[in-house]
């Protein structure tokens, strides 16, 4: 939608009193961080993703500086997204860190971060002796290109556009293969889980460590990166994630401690690729879009086959018992993270409560309401129903301590149980977590 120059012109008389008032309000100076976008229209879905990632550039960089943030808003406007911090840092210090954003690459110079001394007054490069500010088109002084007007506005939109286009989508694909990678070691840091390794055991493996999961996980973000921006396009993915696996069996010499992951956390990287773009980004909408991508895969992968045909463990259980295992988790939209365990998660992190706390609650509520196909593996059908009605029965009767975690955990492991598939399920509800908050929900 186009702006008029009176709104602009008013939304710069609203930010600037609003400037006045914080800095009456704490006595220090005012960090004002805007998008740097000619022509009349000042907002879209590229240009706010390109906000909140200079939001998060900026937020790192006052914090790496020590700062503390005294007051932090943010406002989606028709004149263009914009934030205001009050900020216990001196000018000088703050400039340095906003001259750095802006002149890091070509995504930086479409952020306008102005610093506002405690006398109200804009503190220019110019008096700290940094260099000036570089046109977008020509790389001369931007001041003078301005000034002159060399470019002309169709010139300016064309070139923020092609930035936008070519820097956006990048820099979330590696923010989001982080959290993806970041989920993975949080899963397996969460302890007790029963039978499963953590930070008190390796649970029933004796192939596998924490370190053993922290090098799987670090081999994976450049599949989680790729994932990302593959879009609807399912059997790349796949072939993706049949490169990605071969990566992660290369790091731990063959053990397999992320395969389900590499499915499971991969085509929800996609699906938030697929959200983010479609500017409609939350937590329900990338779960809609994994069964949306998956659709048809119990069909193929598993309905499709005979007994003689199956290979993996999955297509053996639904040969077997009908277990249609993560594939028909997917196609569902992953019911048991939605309705159960991120849920419990975020709910028991508000609460207080420590990640073990949360997470292993979560890991028992997740469980509860899947058939495990691990489980299946290594114990049977009829252990492994017999240890989701005990997660079961102590969800249902509240929060569930550490201790009696431990006791499952001690359950399991003589039983040689390990709920992967439910782990790879609690990875997904702390990526999803982390992902809230980086995409600005």
């Amino acid at each position: 939608m186009e702006v008029t120059l009176d709104q602009v012109l008013k939304c710069r008389e609203e930010r600037a009193e609003r400037q006045r008032e914080l800095i009456d309000k704490f006595s220090k100076p005012v960090v004002s961080f805007c998008m740097n976008i000619a022509g009349p229209v000042k907002t879209d879905n590229l240009i706010e993703r390109a906000f909140r990632l200079g939001i998060r550039r900026l937020e790192g960089g006052l914090l790496s500086a020590n700062a503390r943030i005294l007051f932090k808003d943010v406002l989606y406007r028709i004149t263009g997204p914009e934030a205001v911090f009050c900020v216990d840092l001196p000018v000088r210090k703050l400039k340095e860190i906003s001259t750095r954003i802006e002149d890091s690459d070509r995504l930086g110079r479409l952020f306008d971060i102005d610093i506002i001394n405690t006398d109200y007054s804009k503190v220019e490069r110019s008096e700290l002796g940094l260099s000036e500010r570089r046109c977008l088109i020509c790389n001369n002084e931007a001041k003078i290109c301005s000034s002159r007007r060399i470019h002309s506005v169709e010139e300016l939109q064309s070139c923020t556009h092609q930035i936008l286009e070519n820097s956006v989508p990048e820099a979330e694909a590696d923010l989001v293969a982080s959290l993806a990678v970041k989920a993975l070691l949080c899963e397996v840091y969460i302890t007790p889980k029963p039978g499963l390794v953590d930070r008190e055991n390796n649970g029933s493996h004796k192939d596998m460590d924490m370190l053993t999961f922290a090098g799987s996980a670090a081999s994976l973000h450049p599949y989680f990166r790729k994932a990302y921006l593959c879009g609807n396009n399912f059997e790349k993915l796949r072939k993706l994630g049949l490169q990605a696996e071969e990566s992660m069996f290369f790091e731990t010499g063959g053990v397999n401690t992320h395969k389900g992951a590499v499915f499971t956390m991969g085509i929800v990287c996609a699906s938030t690729g697929i959200a983010v773009n479609e500017g409609n980004y939350d937590s329900d909408c990338v779960l809609d879009i994994c069964a949306r991508l998956s659709k048809g895969i119990v069909e193929r992968d598993l309905k499709s086959l005979d007994s003689s045909e199956c290979t993996t463990a999955g297509q053996k259980l639904f040969a077997q018992y009908g277990i249609s295992g993560i594939r028909g988790e997917m196609e569902k939209g992953l019911p048991s993270v939605r309705k159960y365990g991120l849920p419990l998660l975020e709910k028991l992190l508000k609460e207080g409560k420590t990640w073990d706390q949360a997470g292993s609650n979560a890991l028992l509520a997740i469980l509860a309401n899947i058939t495990d196909t691990n489980m299946v593996s290594r114990g049977g059908l009829e252990k492994a129903r017999q240890a989701s009605a005990q997660a079961g029965k102590l969800v249902s009767e509240g929060f569930v301590p550490l201790e009696k975690v431990r006791e499952l955990d001690k359950a399991f492991c003589e039983q040689n149980l390990s709920p992967g598939g439910a782990a790879d399920l609690l990875a997904v509800c702390c990526y999803l977590h982390f992902a809230k908050e980086a995409f600005g929900v």
